[in-house]
């Protein structure tokens, strides 16, 4: 039995826990990091295609995806990017014979281990099996801490599958010193980002919920003078989103779109964020 999994997309915050289950289950983990694909998507689902079709032509029996909105089906709009709503049926457009998917929560609690229980029952039919893998690999549910960031001036807004990615952050980070900015990225765990958005605007989708609470969290902080608004290319819908949560707070604020050029987006920003400080 080999199963194969997907880097990216949260994996950061589930991918852990389910490599060690499957592993004390006995299944083959299938794992592919090859360049991304020329398909004109953005950088982060481009990775996604490549590493899928890698494992489908590996031959794979089972594919792991992560329930990026946890069983939640949006009634308000919102970002409606396809790859967040339900990234297994987009996923199947692009490949018909995608192997059968194993769908987990995207985050991890005590909570995923019927989930746990239900895909190690499918895979290795052996109850006995199953609870001793539980039982091995039962510490690691506690989800990770929220990644480090420095105490800057810009806070830096983008989905949360972006701004899960060092490389992401890094990127950001060297652009904003380019013109003598300090990012300030959301340092609160995702329930308490989603808890934040309930105070700005009623979205009901979790990863809508992060995007809005990260723009409501870093927007009350007093050190936090703007913020940058980061979307990755052929995703319409967030940038109104986005747009739409940022114009209810009074600081300046500027939509960046990865793979174009910030120069002048950035130092209009510093601009604004200056004449604020200096009460004009």
């Amino acid at each position: 039995m080999r199963v194969g999994l997907v880097h990216g997309f949260l994996s950061r915050r589930y991918l852990d826990f389910w490599r060690a289950y499957l592993e004390a289950l006995g299944v083959e983990v299938v794992e592919a990091a090859p360049p991304p694909s020329d398909l004109p998507f953005c950088l982060p689902v481009q990775r996604l295609l490549a590493q899928v079709e890698a494992l489908k032509e590996a031959g794979v029996d089972y594919l792991l995806l992560p329930d990026l909105q946890g069983g939640v089906e949006s009634e308000r709009g919102g970002g409606q990017c396809p790859w967040l709503l339900d990234l297994e049926a987009t996923l199947l457009r692009y490949f018909p014979g995608l192997p059968p998917v194993l769908k987990v929560p995207a985050e991890l609690s005590e909570r995923v281990l019927g989930r746990a229980g239900e895909v190690g029952q499918l895979l290795v039919r052996n109850p006995m099996l199953v609870g001793r893998a539980l039982d091995r690999t039962r510490r690691l549910l506690k989800p990770p801490p929220p990644l480090p960031t420095p105490q800057g001036s810009v806070g830096v807004v983008a989905q949360p599958y972006l701004l899960e990615e060092p490389a992401f952050r890094r990127e950001v980070e060297a652009a904003l010193r380019a013109h003598g900015l300090e990012a300030y990225f959301p340092d609160l765990p995702p329930e308490r980002l989603r808890e934040e958005a309930d105070r700005l605007l009623p979205v009901d989708l979790p990863t809508d919920r992060e995007l809005v609470g990260a723009i409501h969290y870093l927007g009350r902080l007093g050190r936090v003078k703007g913020l940058a608004l980061v979307v990755s290319y052929a995703c319409p819908p967030i940038p109104g989103l986005m747009r739409k949560a940022a114009r209810r707070l009074g600081k300046p604020y500027r939509l960046l779109t990865l793979g174009e050029d910030w120069q002048e987006p950035l130092a209009a920003l510093k601009a604004e964020m200056e004449k604020g400080d200096r009460g004009g």
